[in-house]
This record gives structure tokens, sequence and C-alpha cells, in this order.
């Protein structure tokens, strides 16, 4: 009898449907069919990639121009020092004459100067080098631009006073950012207990007073004060002011969060 009722057992007939997407089964079927996102799900997801893209990006960018600004920095700092020790070497550094490190009618004498004691060892640099920028302290008469398009502008006064623009005239061509004042020597400069090599970002202040008397200010190993000479430079006028330069080479050579200009 038990053999008998298995002959009459009903056998469930395929939805044709579903024989043709493939299922021969109800349940295979459920698990092929594909699921899609609504609209309403698609909108929330982009709107909050939008948020986060918005919080990150700016972050990045910032971050992305710092990481700029301090390789360019000290590897101009580095590629003029190791240019005057390799005078040295060859017994180039030679000590300038007076009319070379003071101002004078003529620049002739500190181009001479340079042209024996350190263009040579500066590959690829073009000196006397001839271009326009619209910063005046970047538009001297004794200029430099350096392979990698690092623009230079010198003059003489005690030592050389020279204004670098570390990406050229790309811009912004602005102090703190891309512009920054350094000192180059005759001997190595040692300030606060360092030695900062020949070539080592300013850390000076010159302004007039009300009384029209000609005042110095020198920030070396002050770090707050260098913060405040740098702060200066936010106006980007053509006061002789900067200490950024020295602030990064301070904090070894990064950009902390609290550097007063913005990038």
């Amino acid at each position: 009898m038990g053999s008998d009722l298995k002959l009459f057992q009903l056998t469930p007939t395929p939805n044709p449907s579903l024989i043709r997407e493939g299922c021969m089964h109800t349940t295979n079927c459920r698990r092929k069919r594909k699921t899609a996102f609504t609209l309403a799900e698609v909108l929330i997801t982009l709107g909050i990639i939008g948020v986060v893209a918005a919080m990150t990006i700016p972050t990045v960018i910032t971050n992305y121009k710092k990481s700029q600004i301090e390789a360019r920095l000290k590897k101009l700092y580095t590629v003029m020092n190791q240019a005057v020790l390799l005078s040295k070497a060859h017994d180039t550094w030679t000590e300038p004459s007076y009319e070379a490190m003071n101002p004078t009618d003529s620049e002739n004498g500190t181009i001479q100067w340079l042209q024996s004691a350190l263009i040579p060892y500066l590959n690829g640099a073009e000196f006397p080098a001839k271009y326009t920028h619209p910063d005046s302290n970047m538009d001297g008469r004794i200029k430099l631009r350096f392979a990698d398009g690092t623009l230079c502008s010198m003059s003489a006064w005690r030592q050389l006073h020279t204004w670098c623009d570390i990406n050229g005239t790309k811009g912004p061509n602005k102090k703190g950012v891309d512009i920054f004042y350094f000192f180059l020597d005759y001997n190595p400069a040692t300030k606060a207990g360092a030695n900062l090599g020949y070539f080592y970002p300013a850390g000076y202040a010159g302004w007039f007073d009300e009384d029209g008397e000609y005042k110095d200010s020198y920030v070396y190993g002050d770090r707050d004060k260098m913060l405040q000479q740098c702060k200066k430079d936010e106006s980007n006028d053509n006061t002789n002011t900067s200490s950024c330069a020295l602030l990064i080479m301070y904090d070894g050579w990064q950009i902390k969060d609290d550097y007063p200009i913005r990038l």
C-alpha cells in the first residue's frame, strides 16, 4: 500500500516564465533574482560622499601644498650650501671685495664674485638671469634662475640679501607661500647657538619708526617672535620683513598647524 501511495505523489509543475529564466524551482529563482538600489538610496549615498569629500579634499590640498613648500625650500637651502662647500673645496670661495658686499652704483663687483665663487657649482643655473616678477623684491638687478625654475634676486648690504621664489612666477607670488627671504654670507652664520650655514633664512625685520629712524629686529632662537614676524608677510607688502623660512627651518623643515600664512 505504501508503494502505491508513492505513485500518486504530485510533482510541482514549474512556471513557464521561471523555466525561461533558468529556474526549475522557486527557491533557486529567488536566489538568482537581481536587486537594485532605489533612487532615494542612491541620492542619500551620493549626498554622504559629497559631504565627506567637502570635508577631506581641502585638507588633502593643503597638505599637498605644505609638502611642496617644505621640499622645495629645503632643497634650495641644501643646494646653495653644498655649492659653497664645493667652492671651498676648490679654493674658489674667496673673500669678496668691499664693493661686492656693500651697496654701490654698480653691481658688477657682486656679479663677478658670484660668477667665480658660486655659480660654477650650481648645475644648470642661469646667471645673470633675465626675468620679470610681480613682486618688487624679486625684480632686482642681480638675478639667478635655478635649473628647477626657482628664481632668486640679490642685493648687497654687508651680506647678500636674497629673495627667492621657489616655483618661479607660477603664483601665488606671495611671501611665506612661495617667496622667502635669505642671506648669503662669506662666513658661516651662527645665530642663537646654531650653525645656519653660508646661505640661511633671514630672521630679520627692518622698519622706520615714527621719528624716521631705521630699526632692526632679529628673531633667531625665539619661535614666538618668528611667528609674529612671519605673520606680517600676510600683508604681502614690500617692507623688509620676513622670518617664514626661518620658522619652517626651525620646525625641522615642516609647516606646523600654527603657521601664520594662509596657503
